[in-house]
């Protein structure tokens, strides 16, 4: 067993800090910081954490008890029982009446004390209940830790960015309960709301199959209208065993099918309380194995999250030589991307490189920028260097020599997949043995941030592909399905910071390199590890949906048997997706938490991806509950 946690497990150990932000601005440091007179240095502080991370979604109305956690740096003792006792004042401007003001406060201007006697090195907690107006919005409530009648603490300063949203009526979701026995069962009971679409399991005449591959089996499946919605039209839609859309190789299809997942539609109109009842046919994998048979309902179009029927497959035989996968020619099986081309993404690469940037490519002229105006072509196998002082950027090479303003861009001139070097750069990680990881695909951009702290960055621009392949989360020697699962995980990630979250946007690009977001080493590490490059491959273009959308998707090292609910965590608005399962490795080799807990345990992954050949979108749909996989380009 230690060999095998050896082999495969090394790398979680410094994996995920990646969400304990989720979609957060940088913490306490990207806003101005007022000014204050500290009276007596020996109360300082140290900002050290907080139990709902940034931005706090708040219900109207609705109110949440936060904690932040202050070191104590000083020499001076915080004692709640002293006329000295340290509390928050709000701030900007000072002493204001807050909009959050809740029942444990002071006063509507100060919070409730750091409770008992908090000694030098120690760490105290502040619980700062916060009860949200009636108005919606994007809120910024600033404090400052303060000695009561005393002195302001030296590093007191801290902020919550808060989210007022309008109250959210709950869905009723229930999983999907396996009938009981092989016959009709008439009395499931497993629900599901979208909108005023609503419907049950009533029929289901297998609850496993075995059988020969090829071989044909007659499925009885039949629903409940619950909603108030008529359906004038409904379908029932099957996933394919090798996962990938795009694979023929095998199949759950039929020819009597209307196409390679598409079972039975139906026209027949299905009012409230009304049932549906069809026999299909659905037919063995071709090859010898264990699969699992999904069928989701659709009224409408619409698909009824959460109301999925899972039957597992045992293939005791290959089917006969002569046997042919049932093909469909017509237009409707063909999957539909929902971007019509890949994006690219923005990766905060180097932080205040020392003095200039050297830079060269030996795989495509790079076209140079100041700004959005072109300056000239660097040509391939040249080196050049960037540089920024005192408000002026410079572009140096034995082609071309520009100052501006403006910041510098080199964009690869005729092909996006092109490598270059950041030749002063050194970028070692121990684990992965005596490689400098400073070369990338893409473009870069040098640029200054605009966040109040006057950064200098390495922006890498390049596609979504060449960027997953670069993330360095696992080990080339884990399980094939289990990278697959991993890196649609961190595709799905980085894509919805990217597109719904603020937290980089004052620093121009869309997720770090590290493990602040998800770690990216680039073209080296795609080098290294062919098998990471397969898995991206396979798995091009798919993300994770919930109820149609994309949505966050964390995941972590391991957990100590079971993973944790968002609100468990995180607290804010539950997130239906992310709710607690077990982790049954984890659980049976008694780990203990390494990590948020909330998501994808990826160790927990891995073994279910070894030991019960799991292929990588049940994987992703036991820990992400509801969700889809879908084509979001090709």
């Amino acid at each position: 067993m230690l060999s095998f946690l050896h082999k495969y497990y090394t790398f979680f150990v410094l994996s995920f800090g990646f969400l304990l932000l989720t979609f957060l601005y940088p913490m306490r440091v990207d806003a101005v910081i007022p000014q204050v007179v500290v009276r007596d240095e020996g109360f300082s502080a140290q900002y050290i954490s907080q139990s709902i991370a940034d931005p706090i979604s708040i219900e109207v109305g609705e109110t949440v008890d936060v904690i932040f956690k202050f070191k104590n740096i000083g020499t001076k003792t915080w004692d709640a029982h002293s006329k000295n006792y340290v509390s928050a004042y709000t701030m900007e401007p000072r002493y204001r009446s807050s909009d959050f003001f809740a029942d444990n406060w002071t006063e509507r201007r100060q919070s409730a004390k750091i409770d008992g006697v908090i000694k030098p090195g120690q760490i105290g907690e502040l619980h700062l209940k916060l009860k949200a107006p009636d108005k919606t919005g994007h809120y910024v409530e600033k404090f400052w830790l303060a000695a009561d009648a005393w002195s302001w603490l030296k590093g007191g300063y801290f902020y919550a960015v808060i989210d007022v949203v309008e109250k959210q009526t709950p869905k009723e979701i229930a999983s999907d309960i396996p009938a009981p026995s092989d016959e009709e069962d008439t009395h499931e009971d497993t629900t599901t709301t979208v909108s005023i679409y609503k419907a049950k399991r009533l029929l289901l005449n297998k609850k496993e199959i075995t059988a020969r591959g090829g071989e044909q089996i007659k499925i009885i499946l039949g629903f409940q209208n619950l909603g108030e919605a008529t359906w004038d039209k409904y379908a029932i839609i099957a996933n394919e065993p090798s996962g990938l859309a795009i694979s023929r190789a095998l199949s759950f299809a039929d020819n009597s099918w209307k196409n390679n997942v598409r079972v039975i539609e139906s026209d027949i109109d299905v009012e409230q309380w009304g049932i549906t009842k069809d026999t299909f046919i659905v037919r063995a994998p071709s090859l010898v194995g264990d699969y699992t048979l999904e069928f989701q309902l659709e009224a409408d179009g619409r698909p009824i999250h959460g109301l999925r029927v899972e039957i597992p497959v045992h293939v005791t035989e290959d089917a006969p030589l002569h046997y042919q996968v049932p093909q469909f020619n017509n237009h409707e099986d063909v999957v539909q991307a929902r971007l019509e081309t890949e994006p690219y993404i923005r990766v905060g690469l180097w932080k205040n490189p020392d003095n200039n940037v050297a830079f060269v490519s030996a795989d495509d002229n790079y076209i140079v920028y100041a700004g959005d105006e072109q300056q000239g072509i660097l040509t391939k196998n040249s080196p050049a260097t960037i540089s920024y002082v005192a408000g002026t950027y410079a572009f140096a090479s034995s082609e071309l020599n520009i100052t501006s303003h403006s910041y510098i861009r080199l964009v690869p001139e005729t092909n996006a997949h092109a490598i270059f070097e950041l030749t002063n750069y050194s970028r070692l990680v121990s684990w992965k043995g005596p490689y400098n990881f400073n070369s990338y695909r893409g473009g870069v951009e040098y640029r200054l941030t605009n966040d109040g702290l006057n950064n200098l960055y390495i922006i890498n621009e390049l596609l979504y592909e060449d960027y997953v392949a670069g993330i360095a989360e696992t080990s080339n020697a884990s399980p094939i399905e289990y990278i697959k699962a991993l890196l649609t995980a961190a595709r799905t990630y980085a894509y919805y910071v990217a597109e719904h979250s603020t937290k980089h946007d004052k620093r121009f690009f869309d997720v770090v390199a590290t493990t602040g977001d998800q770690l990216y080493l680039g073209y080296r590490s795609e080098a290294l590890m062919p098998r990471v490059k397969q898995a991206q491959d396979a798995t091009r273009g798919y993300m994770i949906s919930y109820n149609n959308d994309i949505v966050i998707t964390p995941y972590f090292g391991n957990s100590d048997g079971r993973t944790r609910d968002w609100t468990d965590v995180w607290g804010g608005t539950k997130k239906p997706w992310l709710v607690s399962v077990p982790a049954i490795y984890d659980k049976r080799d008694n780990k203990k938490m390494y990590g948020h807990g909330v998501g994808m345990s990826a160790r927990d992954a891995a073994y279910m991806a070894e030991e019960e050949n799991k292929k990588y979108e049940d994987i992703l749909k036991y820990y992400y509950s509801g969700v889809e996989v879908v084509l979001m380009y090709k």
